[in-house]
């Protein structure tokens, strides 16, 4: 692969760069540098979902998987995709189509189409994916996964790995796909702990369960005589009152851009000064918020006393730092409002 040969891949989750690996069949996106991305960097290893991905199909998590991957290494601002060419658990577009048609008609699941069809469950290589991190010298990482074989497939090949669990969008279309990942293939998907109605309830990702939550939740305010598209781009933009950067924040795209944009002004705005009133400010959005959206309203309302935390290891002051270590500020601040309504 020739390292300098690479483009810039603006999306909504933050600017990426696609690399040509020389293999059409093999695609790689990283955030940043590909020879920057330190001794121990998120990975995802992804095989393709034409369906979900390109057709947005809702009865598998495939696209989902992959969105979530880029927010999280967005937020991280490193780490990368390496996007495999692999339909049908490696079977073929073909073969999966033929599939997924049989579980359609007899009302089974995948792994017992597949059974039936005489294919294996899971026949992806990850060869490709294991050569390309050899050649960037990475014998550690951390892999966005809930496949046991993926990551047995990397440790076979003398990489270290720490596996960092997707948590899924749960729908009608999908949730029985989900449970048979689970149950018949030893993922690791923390579908109980997502369906529980009485446990506290985590959320991060605002198009995932409970992400109506999020400060980048795509419920616009209105505040300050201005509609802003989500909370965070009223947060962020609060940190330039008056400058043609609150402006500039008011019109990003998404809430992501909307937090790059005042990261990379962090030096035109009184950082200390900030530190003091910021709750007041995220506080202020997440009212309006919550009082200017009734069935919004309503959703928090039904919570009743459940605890509620930003579940994230990214964020140890606004989230919970994914083991309850962090100071869960936005979760205080959503539970200070709802006991206001």
């Amino acid at each position: 692969m020739q390292q300098n040969n690479y483009c810039l891949l603006p999306t909504k989750n933050g600017d990426f760069r696609m690399y040509d690996t020389g293999n059409e069949m093999v695609r790689l996106i990283c955030y940043g540098d590909i020879l920057k991305q330190g001794n121990n960097p998120l990975l995802r290893i992804h095989s393709s979902c034409i369906a979900s991905e390109v057709f947005g199909a809702k009865d598998c998590d495939c696209a989902d998987q992959l969105n979530e991957s880029m927010k999280m290494i967005a937020t991280e601002r490193s780490g990368f995709i390496i996007h495999l060419h692999q339909e049908g658990r490696g079977q073929g577009l073909s073969n999966k189509i033929i599939a997924i048609s049989k579980m359609q008609v007899e009302n089974i699941d995948t792994v017992e189409s597949f059974e039936k069809l005489g294919l294996e469950h899971d026949n992806r290589s990850y060869h490709e994916a294991i050569k390309l991190l050899s050649s960037y010298g990475i014998t550690k990482l951390r892999l966005i996964s809930n496949n046991p074989r993926k990551r047995k497939a990397l440790e076979n090949a003398g990489i270290k790995v720490e596996t960092v669990n997707t948590n899924p969008n749960i729908r009608p279309e999908n949730k029985d796909y989900l449970y048979s990942k689970n149950l018949k293939l030893d993922h690791s998907l923390p579908l109980d702990t997502i369906m529980n109605e009485t446990s506290a309830i985590h959320f991060y990702h605002s198009d995932q369960v409970w992400g109506e939550l999020s400060n980048f939740s795509p419920h616009p305010i209105f505040l300050k005589n201005i509609i802003w598209q989500t909370v965070e781009h009223y947060y962020q933009a609060q940190k330039f009152r008056g400058s043609n950067l609150e402006n500039k924040i008011h019109s990003a795209d998404s809430p992501m851009q909307a937090k790059e944009i005042a990261h990379l002004n962090r030096e035109k705005y009184n950082s200390e000064k900030w530190q003091e009133i910021k709750e007041g400010i995220m506080l202020e959005g997440l009212r309006a918020k919550f009082t200017q959206h009734p069935k919004l309203k309503k959703k928090l309302i039904d919570t009743n006393k459940r605890h509620i935390s930003e579940h994230t290891n990214n964020d140890y002051y606004w989230g919970d730092g994914g083991d309850d270590s962090g100071q869960n500020r936005l979760g205080e601040l959503i539970m200070l409002v709802r006991e206001k309504l």
